[in-house]
């Protein structure tokens, strides 16, 4: 750990970008837990290659107008002396440049996040995000007593890990058949939440897009029926 106020600036500095893709894509997607050996070189990395790319912008934009940014021979030269000279423009331009790197690092994972390998995914989350992203499919979960419960997907853990201490939930149109009985019957209920605990089989159904309704009924329309 550092022992200086300049080494944890710099620290910050490293970290920051990284960690930020680490978050975003935690929210947004679903991976298996690595070691805190590889998540430290994630983080890291990604910071690296986030604030390289922010240093080329930036020298870019001191070949192009010299006049509006640091000069950076003059802050390896005289060091301290410039900096103290020049402190609140070196302040903005290095909060905005760790800013536009933390941008990166989160545009990065916002467009990595969503397409997890399947083998580093749950069963769940291959089910309800990788085959159809975005629907609202039909659920219907045989219990370990032999009672079944169906509805429409709320919400599910999106842990990697096919762990039983997770839950799922379902909202309305409940259905609910007790064990040992036959018939399903309507659940007066807004939504229900499942221990994957207790979930022995699970069936999904997903929505018919309407163009494949569509077509259904076209292809039912010219059936046998129809003549």
């Amino acid at each position: 750990m550092p022992t200086t106020i300049t080494g944890l600036a710099l620290l910050v500095v490293l970290l920051l970008p990284g960690l930020t893709f680490v978050m975003i894509r935690e929210r947004k997607g679903s991976e298996r837990r690595t070691t805190p050996f590889r998540e430290t070189g994630v983080v890291v990395f990604c910071s690296v290659l986030s604030e390289i790319a922010v240093l080329v912008v930036f020298a870019i934009l001191r070949g192009l107008r010299p006049d509006l940014t640091p000069d950076i021979g003059r802050l390896v030269r005289e060091g301290a002396a410039y900096a103290r000279a020049h402190y609140v423009e070196l302040a903005w331009w290095a909060g905005g440049l760790l800013s536009l790197a933390c941008l990166l690092a989160a545009v990065a994972a916002a467009i990595t996040a969503g397409k997890p390998h399947s083998s580093v995914t749950s069963a769940w989350w291959v089910m309800f995000e990788k085959w159809f992203p975005g629907e609202n499919p039909l659920v219907g979960c045989i219990l370990e007593n032999g009672a079944y419960v169906e509805g429409r997907l709320a919400s599910f853990n999106v842990s990697s890990d096919d762990l039983p201490d997770r839950d799922l939930v379902l909202v309305e149109p409940l259905k609910y058949r007790a064990p040992g009985e036959a018939e399903t019957h309507d659940f007066p209920w807004g939504a229900t939440c499942i221990s994957a605990r207790r979930i022995v089989t699970m069936f999904v159904s997903y929505p018919v897009e309407q163009g494949a309704e569509a077509e259904v009924e076209v292809l039912q329309a010219s059936g046998p029926a129809a003549s």
